[in-house]
């Protein structure tokens, strides 16, 4: 019994380990806009939590594209506009173009409609509008001119953002017009999983021990 109990503590500690939820955060400003209340120097603030296991849905041109891989996503505007999401949604693009650009994109709609490529559609956001201005779209992208960044498919679990030189930006959409906003300070991390569930086991294990 004890050792099928320790047993099982480490299998939940390996399955708690391979949980591979990827946390991104970035401040940045806008630097273009013709939105109506997004003006150029205002600053915003990103976070966004992807699940980099699973295979994509589809690979095609040398892009694989995933599905409800995005976990969750929140903005924080300078001029007030603050929203966030969670569940399973979006889409995310990882290129791998040789000698030209690899990069990866994180696509975030307010309409499975506006998701290309892959069929089912993903699932869309809810994001509030700002004044006349009703949100539709976000890319957020990060790409490396020297095109030597990946050699597989799989979802990155680590990053080296000074990897990216040609862009590291995310390009808003909306029904009056779009904005851009270039990131700084961006930065990746492996999202903390609890460890109730692990200790419990450990502490049921040594306790069956300490009855024999």
């Amino acid at each position: 019994m004890t050792k099928l109990i320790t047993a099982c503590a480490i299998a939940a500690a390996a399955s708690i380990a391979s949980a591979d939820l990827i946390r991104i955060t970035a401040t940045g400003t806008i630097n273009s806009s013709i939105v109506s209340g997004f003006s150029n120097g205002q600053t915003m603030q990103m976070e966004l939590v992807y699940e980099s296991d699973g295979n994509p849905q589809l690979i095609s041109n040398r892009q694989a594209f995933f599905v409800d891989h995005i976990r969750s996503v929140s903005f924080i505007a300078e001029n007030g506009w603050s929203v966030s999401d969670t569940g399973t949604f979006g889409q995310i693009n990882k290129y791998d173009n040789l000698a030209n650009t690899d990069g990866i994109q994180f696509q975030v709609a307010a309409n499975p409609l506006t998701y290309q490529f892959t069929n089912p559609k993903p699932q869309a956001v809810d994001f509030a509008d700002f004044g006349a201005s009703v949100f539709d779209t976000v890319f957020i992208n990060f790409a490396s001119s020297s095109g030597t960044v990946w050699d597989n498919y799989n979802l990155p679990e680590s990053y080296d953002f000074t990897q990216f030189d040609a862009t590291q930006n995310a390009l808003f959409l909306w029904s009056t017009g779009s904005f851009l906003v270039g990131w700084s300070n961006v930065q990746a991390s492996v999202v903390p999983v609890p460890a109730t569930p692990m200790l419990v086991l450990v502490g049921l294990a040594t306790a069956a021990r300490r009855r024999r």
